[in-house]
């Protein structure tokens, strides 16, 4: 249907510059679209192992109680991973995902006109979440792959009201080290919210990667932020968590809407967080599967940037649109570096060993 100018006209004035957000090609699109069988998907930073038989059982019993509205407060989750993580539980708050926490931060404490600092290029929620609520946005160039914090400290004005940083980044799979992110938080004034994306948190293997809950607890304005979707292989459910100063936590669950994390989703995660055989087995094959496919690329000449995620950004030289169009054909799908920010750069999801095997092959057929 057509919208008319009639509707327009009735709109706020936002969402008029608001972009929907792009996904990468579900797996039946390409499986239709090329009359394909088997089709590998190494886009969207999925774990690409089958579902941990404990979160299985444990939806299955859940469904029993599907006529049920969810408990509110996601009580049973809360207490287990704040005891998990050392927290109180005033300290946590669950969401739709991280991307509808990112909105009710930005629904909580932006007002139009206010300022928001990200990295250029970034997640793309970041700038989502700004342009809805009539914030203005100043983009801080990426230096060598790395967040430019001195860059970020250097764009704060007294109308600075949120800044936006991701550890690992995406799409780089860079971190912001332990000293790096206690000097840039030393100096960013105490009325300055900076929310930290830690959707990868628990793929990092640098020992000098910040504790963001011990800054929370020293008192600095943070906001930390964490998912279910990667490492936990939950990504279906959506369910992402913050954590942050009470006194936060009580004003941002204000805004929430009511029973925002289902029950087959609260049941889930809560077997997640107990099966740590699962959560081991997942970051044992991130790394061996990271090795693997950096070696692999260095035969094959291609730059890429060492990552703490479970994807890895990789400098093909090329038309990266072209290269993922030609990957559909073969059945693969990764994450062309044109909306991304780098557009000569492929982003590829670390799958399994058979899933990393595929691609090559196909990539070795595109380049002959």
């Amino acid at each position: 249907m057509v919208m008319t100018s009639r509707y327009v006209n009735l709109m706020r004035e936002e969402i008029g510059i608001l972009k929907p957000y792009i996904p990468g090609k579900p797996i039946e699109e390409v499986q239709e679209e090329y009359g394909l069988e088997r089709v590998v998907k190494l886009a969207s930073n999925e774990n690409p192992l089958p579902l941990s038989e404990k979160v299985r059982k444990a939806i299955e019993n859940e469904l029993r109680e599907i006529n049920r509205y969810p408990d509110s407060d996601s009580r049973l989750l809360k207490k287990a991973l704040a005891g998990k993580l050392g927290l109180s539980e005033e300290m946590l708050l669950f969401g739709n995902g991280s991307d509808g926490l990112l909105k009710i931060i930005g629904e909580t404490f932006l007002n139009k006109g206010d300022e928001v600092i990200v990295s250029d290029p970034t997640f793309v929620e970041y700038i989502f979440v700004a342009n809805l609520m009539g914030a203005e946005l100043k983009r801080i160039e990426m230096k060598s792959y790395q967040q430019d914090l001195a860059g970020i400290i250097g764009a704060i004005t007294d109308k600075t009201k949120m800044i936006f940083l991701t550890s690992p980044h995406n799409p780089a799979g860079t971190i912001i080290k332990k000293g790096e992110l206690r000097d840039f938080l030393d100096q960013v004034p105490e009325n300055i919210l900076v929310v930290v994306d830690e959707a990868y948190y628990e793929y990092v293997q640098d020992e000098d990667y910040p504790d963001i809950i011990e800054f929370i607890k020293e008192g600095y304005p943070v906001i930390g932020l964490r998912t279910f979707s990667k490492a936990y292989g939950l990504a279906g459910i959506r369910l992402g968590y913050l954590f942050a100063d009470p006194e936060i936590v009580a004003l941002l669950a204000k805004a929430l809407d009511p029973f925002n994390v289902n029950r087959i989703a609260q049941a889930a995660a809560l077997a997640a967080l107990e099966d740590e055989e699962f959560l081991q087995k997942t970051i044992e094959l991130n790394e061996e599967g990271k090795e693997f496919l950096y070696r692999e690329m260095g035969k094959r000449g291609f730059d890429y940037v060492p990552t703490e995620a479970n994807f890895i950004l990789v400098n093909v030289r090329m038309d990266a649109m072209d290269l993922f169009n030609k990957l559909l054909r073969l059945g693969v799908i990764i994450r062309p570096g044109d909306p991304l920010g780098y557009p000569e750069h492929i982003r590829l999801t670390i799958g399994t060993m058979e899933e990393n095997k595929i691609f090559l092959d196909s990539i070795d057929k595109v380049l002959g």
